[in-house]
């Protein structure tokens, strides 16, 4: 059957001497993986349409649990061209794309997480790019089940009121008390300020998210925090490409 959706690019890839194939994060199916035949002929239109970052109207060919759908139409809504400006904001949008290619399963619709990725392409042309990168991982792993209390130790239940430890071998924050005793060289010392900004992340629209006043500091801790949260529960995390670059942009001297 022929089905439209919207899509936006996540990988692409050459297949025989004229074809690509890419994967789609789309707004009804999830994530997608698309043959176009041909497409790399020369003068064939579609080969700029699709590209990495680009929401796309899709028109295609779809049977459920075939491995590749068949692309008939492909119309581009928005091309996001001010991500490749500069290296910081092709740095952070190619790792959004990259994070989601690589977590995310064929066929599991989320239109959240669809809007969550159209929102973050959209603000990564902005020089507040670090916090809007920040916002997507913290409400990608929100929207996945991950996300811990942050606002409560996960042994004691206490509200946190100082320094706060993230223990690896638990997987969740920790208040100093009860860690006092069984400290880490793998666990992490988190400032309740940091807290205090995840707390203004959750809570705060996208759009106002760059009005917060956050150091530069804080937004490495944050960035370190997220990271490692994730590499405790999301297996993939590490297989990433580039994945590591994104510590350079955090850290500033």
């Amino acid at each position: 059957m022929i089905l439209s959706s919207k899509g936006i690019i996540l990988k692409v890839f050459p297949y025989s001497n004229t074809s690509i194939i890419c994967n789609v994060f789309t707004d009804s199916h999830g994530k997608l993986t698309f043959i176009a035949k041909g497409i790399r002929k020369p003068k064939n239109p579609l080969l700029s349409i699709l590209q990495p970052f680009n929401l796309l109207e899709l028109q295609y060919y779809y049977k459920k649990n075939r491995s590749m759908q068949l692309i008939k139409e492909a119309d581009i809504l928005i091309s996001f061209d001010d991500i490749r400006k500069n290296m910081q904001s092709i740095t952070l949008g190619t790792q959004t794309v990259n994070i989601i290619n690589r977590i995310f399963e064929q066929e599991y619709p989320n239109e959240i997480i669809f809007r969550l990725i159209y929102k973050t392409l959209h603000k990564l042309s902005s020089e507040h790019n670090k916090i809007f990168f920040l916002f997507f991982l913290f409400h990608l792993l929100k929207q996945l089940g991950f996300m811990p209390n942050i606002h409560r130790c996960h042994q004691c239940n206490k509200s946190f009121s100082d320094q706060i430890i993230f223990s690896f071998s638990l997987k969740s924050l920790i208040c100093i008390s009860c860690d006092s005793n069984n400290f880490s060289e793998f666990d992490m010392k988190i400032n309740i300020e940091t807290i205090k900004i995840l707390r203004l992340i959750d809570t705060t629209n996208i759009d106002q998210i760059s009005e917060l006043k956050i150091s530069s500091k804080t937004l490495y801790e944050i960035y370190i925090f997220l990271i490692s949260f994730m590499r405790c529960h999301i297996q993939y995390i590490n297989n990433i490409k580039g994945i590591d670059e994104l510590e350079k942009i955090y850290y500033e001297h």
